[in-house]
């Protein structure tokens, strides 16, 4: 009788040892997996930042780090954009040094707009590329958007591009 008491009692010290340790293994391994997943989001992260800058330019060596434009940039499918004043002097852009972007464009919109008059955009097809220049006022300044694209834009997309730049634009003036 006492084995059989002495069996009973090793029998459920065991089963009850391993549901424990069952029970420790899968809290352990989910709290892994969790740590696991928030390590690749980080890297996900790290690497979306890395792309951005790459992507946005075929040169990477000329993409900036302003991330809050370089998103415009890749949801309209755009290489860069650049904001300009009237005078030519670069805003805020997606590439690194803009002057001379900027400084060539807005002198060349500045000129259609003698020769034309009260011209609100333009588009400029120049090799593979497209230019899109267009005027925007914040706080009763203009400024110029300097868009390049491998792609057609539309009216539609070029809007939209204007009240997103326009979003933005108050974070730097």
């Amino acid at each position: 009788m006492e084995n059989l008491g002495l069996f009973t009692i090793s029998l459920g010290a065991g089963f009850f040892g391993s549901y424990y340790t069952i029970f420790k293994l899968k809290k352990d391994k989910k709290s892994v997996q969790k740590e696991e997943k928030d390590l690749l989001e980080l890297e996900v992260i790290e690497g979306l930042q890395k792309l951005k800058s790459q992507a946005v330019s075929k040169n990477p060596e000329k993409a900036s780090d302003t991330y809050d434009l370089l998103e415009i940039a890749l949801s309209h499918d755009l290489l860069d954009i650049t904001v300009v004043n009237e005078e030519g002097l670069t805003i805020i852009s997606t590439l690194k040094d803009p002057d001379e972007v900027a400084g060539q464009y807005s002198g060349v919109f500045q000129t259609l707009n003698k020769i034309m008059g009260n011209v609100e955009k333009t588009s400029i097809k120049s090799g593979e590329e497209y230019i899109y220049i267009s005027t925007i006022e914040k706080n009763e300044m203009p400024f110029y958007i300097i868009a390049n694209s491998n792609i057609e834009m539309d009216p539609i997309d070029e809007r939209e591009l204007q009240n997103e730049v326009i979003e933005i634009l108050g974070q730097y003036i």
